[in-house]
């Protein structure tokens, strides 16, 4: 499968490889040249053990690409995961402003019917927040699902979560779309929890 991930931190990375070590076509994109040009050398800017040899691996294989640009990363995906930061502001809110900028970037470059999976930290309600902001920009002819697939990703165990974790859980509003993400993580043989939007919101808090 043709999947994007917008963002390259730890939990985006992860699931870079992941996905690409799962054999899905991977592209990751982020905005820092800086981290794309290191990543593009087979280089990691985190220390996570087990994220180098990964990502070095299917970089060679040629599962796992890293880009700069909307266009390539966006058009011709059939999934894209949203794993972009959002950090706590000074009043301890959650900031979604990389959350706005992406959701409305992929929403000008698709030309093709997309899921859109939020594996980002956000607040019970975004989901649906981003629904809209798809809904406004994309074009009127193309389906773009979202779906909430919240990380349970431990920061020095990353590696080792995504492969073997205790659980996955996708929330959406159409069973088609969770079908889709439950059959992309289907190797791992993980127990899966399937629920709607709200319910994997409010999930991952509760977890």
């Amino acid at each position: 499968m043709k999947i994007t991930v917008a963002g390259a931190g730890l939990v985006g990375l992860v699931t870079s490889a992941g996905l690409a070590e799962l054999g899905h076509q991977v592209t990751c994109i982020d905005i820092q040249k800086k981290k794309i040009d290191l990543l593009q050398t087979g280089r990691t800017p985190i220390n996570e053990p087990g994220l180098a040899p990964l990502l070095e691996k299917n970089l060679n294989n040629g599962n796992l690409h890293f880009s700069m640009s909307p266009y390539q990363a966006y058009s011709n995906a059939e999934v894209i995961f949203i794993s972009v930061g959002t950090k706590n502001k000074q009043d301890d809110s959650i900031d979604l402003r990389n959350i706005h900028v992406v959701s409305n970037t992929i929403a000008h470059f698709i030309e093709n019917n997309v899921v859109l999976c939020i594996i980002s930290t956000v607040p019970i309600g975004t989901n649906d927040l981003i629904n809209k902001i798809i809904d406004r920009s994309k074009p009127p002819n193309l389906r773009c699902d979202v779906v909430s697939n919240p990380d349970f990703l431990r920061k020095g165990s990353a590696i080792n979560d995504f492969f073997y974790g205790e659980r996955i859980v996708i929330g959406a509003d159409s069973l088609e779309s969770a079908s889709i993400i439950k059959q992309i993580y289907e190797p791992l043989k993980i127990p899966t929890i399937i629920t709607d939007i709200l319910g994997a919101e409010m999930m991952k808090y509760a977890i």
